[in-house]
């Protein structure tokens, strides 16, 4: 099928496949596909992390301790957290943890490279890794920190798949900082006792330990120099002496500024115009036959007008769901506990008064823009006039009767007290108002009728929307408008007779529904009505109406609570108010970029999106912290810290940086497409954090030059 799906098999026809025996294949056969370019991207931090440590050993450990990090959050996430939903989009968390363990490893090994060339720290080992830890670990604390608070923003929204993820991701996140300040730390001594200089392309053998060791040799070698000019990497070198001496030249800065600002005009324009997602995510890439094929199906039949349109509820007999206990975190399966109105009696004056509010429904010219109209009447599912024929004349054979209400000046109702000889054989009648004769009153009215095989729990009337329907996803702002009348349809049902006939109006609920809207009414009677009104569809069109909304909500203020926390961070590590200001800026900077190429590449803003936007602020804090914090820690002027923070971590920044674009870019080819849009988003942000770091930040810092105060409050 694939074969003949391929746009060159058929020179004049498009050929698609769609069918429910063969998804399952299909879906294994991409997974297995994505996983295998996902492969490329470990290879790749593989190899980048040997030749920067230039030890076979420390990469190896390195991408043990990055993959180790998944298992034991995941023991931690379920064991101990007892937390069960396992959402699809945890399994981002490897990608996640492989960007910042490469960057954590790079920042540590640096430093550990750093500390040769300060003789101070060389008289032995542990004087030297006392500092490469400290150094590296209060750096390393402050994003790894940060990383974690922005993924935990997510809590903010109700959705337990987002919330899922944001609590894995955090978890996953601190795992991979206790293991790089362990594992990978020890491992580094190891190296250093045993392989460290040995071979040219790594160590094999011999693994015995050195003497005299590195340290004693990198403290002969300063000994020996004296008062000359340490000759250090050329990398480290070209980031001291020609990135730090260019954004220290005054017409460059000016040239970035003006770059800067009218790249922030333009994505700030475009973020603007970033709206929710009007349809159902896709789960793969557009061109694939089978999403094609979903597609077409979806978008490219429009609805006729005898199309079934979204069906709403509105029922007697039912209350709120309790959600007492409610945390699908821990339960996922648990929604609540239905509750009935006690006081509900599915006596004769009720089933009069359901009777005429159906008669007012098809009726009602108020009702025609709203309702859909069939042979001039609206469309209306009421099982009670079936049920007044039935119990009249003991079957459903003459539907010219049901349909003319040839019971009207009968005494139709049925006895409460008859319900349960009448219902049974009713529910197994075929229905009068079903086109091909076949649906039985019980597959008709499944949802209407609430009988429980003793009594009849609660009674419901559903009508058909004129404008939605139950196949495809239309925009917040129409589906809104649509939902506020039928809310104006239940605040006028409470008011009437047949609210105090059945004790109590509600409008129906699902209880399996992931989310659900409810409306109360605040102009109720309490004469006539005993309940509040809830309100939504079985297919779910008012809670994706809904989660639009919580994809908004949660965007904007995840992103800025994960602002303002690295603002907080920053603060508290460096002590100075305007690093940590100037740092935020530089995130904010990146979020609005990104934003504003996802509505450049015609994303929409969905549950993948939302997440994305809501942890920018923790991916796109490392780069600046670390400058930020090497230049805080850094002796002299302005220039001078500038000078050694380039020098320090500007290789380390870097190296993160490359691995991370690197490894994202297998991800643009995965079918799938939380996948796919995962490594634009990564490679996006990475690009934009390194950018934005390395001469957005620093050269503010070089323009403005506030001085530090060497000791005392320097906020």
């Amino acid at each position: 099928m694939n074969i003949q799906a391929d746009t060159e098999t058929h020179s004049s026809l498009n050929s698609y496949y769609f069918m429910t025996a063969i998804i399952g294949d299909t879906i294994i056969g991409i997974v297995t596909q994505d996983a295998l370019l996902a492969i490329f991207s470990f290879i790749f931090v593989f190899f980048w992390i040997r030749i920067n440590t230039q030890s076979w050993f420390l990469a190896f450990v390195g991408l043990f301790e990055i993959f180790i990090s998944i298992p034991v959050a995941w023991f931690i996430f379920t064991v101990v957290f007892q937390i069960k939903y396992f959402a699809t989009l945890n399994s981002l968390a490897i990608f996640v943890v492989a960007a910042i363990g490469a960057d954590d490893i790079f920042v540590f090994m640096e430093a550990y490279k750093q500390s040769q060339y300060h003789p101070e720290l060389l008289g032995d080992l542990a004087t030297r890794m006392s500092w490469v830890y400290r150094r590296t670990g209060v750096a390393m604390a402050i994003t790894s920190a940060t990383t974690c608070a922005a993924f935990l923003c997510t809590l903010i929204t109700p959705l337990p798949g987002v919330q899922s993820f944001g609590v894995f991701a955090a978890v996953v996140i601190f795992i991979d900082y206790v293991l790089v300040m362990s594992l990978f730390c020890t491992a580094v001594v190891i190296y250093h006792q045993r392989f460290e200089g040995r071979a040219k392309f790594g160590c094999c053998c011999p693994c015995g330990v050195q003497t005299p060791t590195p340290t004693e040799k990198a403290k002969a070698v300063l000994e020996e120099i004296g008062d000359g000019v340490v000759k250090r990497d050329k990398v480290s070198e070209f980031f001291r002496n020609k990135v730090a001496k260019f954004v220290e030249v005054p017409l460059h800065r000016l040239f970035f500024f003006v770059i800067f600002g009218t790249w922030m005009g333009i994505a700030i324009w475009q973020a603007l115009q970033l709206e929710p997602t009007k349809e159902n995510e896709q789960f793969l890439d557009e061109n694939h036959p089978l999403q094609k094929s979903i597609t077409i199906l979806n978008q490219q039949f429009p609805t006729a007008n005898d199309d079934i349109g979204l069906k709403v509820y509105y029922a007697w007999g039912v209350d709120e769901v309790n959600r007492d206990g409610v945390n699908r975190l821990l339960e996922p399966d648990f929604f609540g506990k239905p509750n009935f109105v006690q006081e509900f009696n599915f006596n004769e004056q009720c089933q009069t008064e359901l009777l005429n509010l159906c008669d007012n429904l098809k009726t009602n010219p108020e009702y025609q823009e709203l309702i859909k109209r069939r042979d001039g009447l609206g469309a209306v599912y009421c099982f009670v006039e079936e049920l007044a024929a039935y119990n009249v004349n003991g079957n459903l054979d003459d539907c010219e009767y049901v349909k003319q209400r040839g019971f009207k000046n009968t005494t139709w109702q049925v006895n409460p007290a008859n319900l349960a000889d009448i219902i049974p054989d009713f529910m197994a009648q075929k229905s009068c108002f079903d086109d091909d004769g076949m649906e039985t009153i019980g597959s008709r009215y499944s949802t209407e009728i609430g009988w429980n095989g003793k009594e009849m729990k609660y009674a419901a009337v559903a009508v058909e929307s004129n404008v939605l329907n139950p196949f495809g996803r239309d925009s917040e702002s129409l589906t809104r408008k649509e939902y506020d009348q039928f809310v104006e349809i239940a605040d006028e049902i409470s008011k009437w007779s047949v609210t105090s006939s059945c004790s109590g109006m509600n409008l129906f609920y699902s209880m399996y529904s992931s989310s659900i809207q409810r409306v109360r009414i605040s102009k109720l009677l309490p004469s006539v009505s005993s309940g509040n009104v809830i309100m939504t569809d079985l297919d779910e069109k008012f809670v994706f109406m809904n989660n639009q909304n919580i994809y908004v909500q949660s965007a904007v203020q995840s992103s800025c609570l994960g602002v303002a926390i690295a603002f907080i961070v920053l603060l508290i590590s460096t002590h100075v108010f305007h690093i940590a200001f100037f740092a935020s800026i530089s995130i904010i900077c990146v979020l609005v970029s990104v934003v504003g190429i996802m509505v450049m590449l015609g994303w929409s803003l969905g549950s993948i999106e939302s997440i994305l936007i809501a942890i920018i602020a923790g991916f796109s804090v490392d780069y600046v912290v670390h400058l930020a914090h090497a230049y805080e820690i850094a002796k002299g002027d302005t220039y001078e810290r500038i000078t050694e923070a380039f020098g320090d971590l500007g290789i380390s920044v870097f190296n993160g940086m490359i691995t991370s674009v690197v490894a994202s870019i297998p991800l643009f080819f995965c079918q799938l497409q939380f996948f796919a849009k995962f490594g634009t988003f990564l490679c996006l942000t990475i690009a934009f954090s390194w950018i934005f770091a390395n001469f957005g930040f620093m050269s503010v810092l070089a323009q403005l030059r506030i001085p530090l105060k060497e000791k005392g409050c320097r906020l």
